[in-house]
């Protein structure tokens, strides 16, 4: 991805959606906010994040809304001490965040959970029609100006909704981040994919391996057991082989190490179509 931040981005992304006791959107809506955090397996994750970026990825997906707007605690502690420069951050504005005269305040509570002082990469989360988020990105603006911010990104825009937001920024539209893997292409179709590539959007591709359907899909497991390969692995090697940037979540070091496993996976042309007609 294209930021100011300049660094390399690794293939696989560290998804945080979950992390923490709070992991229902549900929880996101305003009235939670005055719900303290339950608190249970933060050290578990902890561990799990710091050992991702021990294995060499650098990617940490974040959102305001994770955890009940929780997450972001846990993952500054994970990073806490840990080379900044070394790590590409991005976080989420939710719905609440988006008006004017919001934004500023928002990052900056970001950061102070974060412990860094500034985000590689900050989305609007979504393109809510009972938010103004056309209104964050002058915001956003400002503060990519400053340096607070590195690159702008959006989540769940369709090619319309990235075109408008293009028209708005002052900087370049860098990610778009969407529900994507091998068995749901609904809003990462052709002319989507297409659009991506002519502007040099990086598509960030959220639950990528969805075990309850993806994994237990019998071509998947039939071309992973051809690969002695796991369904996991075959699933974000098709994203990867699509250009996309897979950011699961795993919280345990064999699933990481798995996750990582399918960097040394190369699927056939045919294989790639077999996955692409699912």
């Amino acid at each position: 991805m294209k930021t100011k931040s300049n660094k390399a981005v690794h293939p696989i992304g560290i998804g945080t959606w979950g992390i923490s006791s709070f992991n229902n959107t549900a929880n996101a809506d305003s009235k939670y906010r005055g719900v303290e955090p339950v608190y249970g397996n933060e050290e578990e994750e902890i561990e799990a994040i710091r050992y991702s970026i021990t294995q060499g990825q650098n990617h940490i997906d974040c959102a305001e809304m994770y955890g009940g707007f929780y997450t972001d605690e846990v993952v500054g502690r994970a990073i806490a001490g840990l080379n900044r420069t070394d790590l590409f951050v991005a976080d989420k504005l939710w719905k609440t965040s988006v008006s004017t005269g919001t934004v500023r305040g928002t990052v900056e509570k970001m950061l102070k959970k974060l412990g860094t002082d500034y985000l590689d990469l900050l989305y609007i989360h979504a393109p809510w029609e009972d938010a103004p988020w056309e209104e964050a990105i002058p915001q956003i603006d400002e503060l990519i100006d400053e340096g607070i911010v590195r690159g702008f990104a959006v989540s769940n825009f369709t090619v319309e909704q990235m075109q408008r937001a293009m028209e708005l920024s002052r900087h370049t539209l860098v990610a778009n981040q969407v529900h994507y893997n091998a068995l749901y292409k609904d809003e990462a179709d052709e002319t989507f994919v297409k659009f991506c590539q002519e502007n040099d959007i990086a598509i960030v591709a959220y639950r990528p391996v969805e075990r309850q359907e993806v994994l237990h899909n019998e071509t998947i497991q039939q071309i992973a057991k051809s690969n002695d390969a796991t369904s996991a692995q075959v699933a974000i090697s098709w994203l990867l082989a699509k250009g996309a940037l897979p950011i699961p979540k795993a919280t345990k070091k064999e699933h990481i190490d798995e996750n990582l496993e399918a960097l040394n996976l190369q699927l056939t042309t045919e294989e790639i179509e077999q996955l692409d007609r699912l």
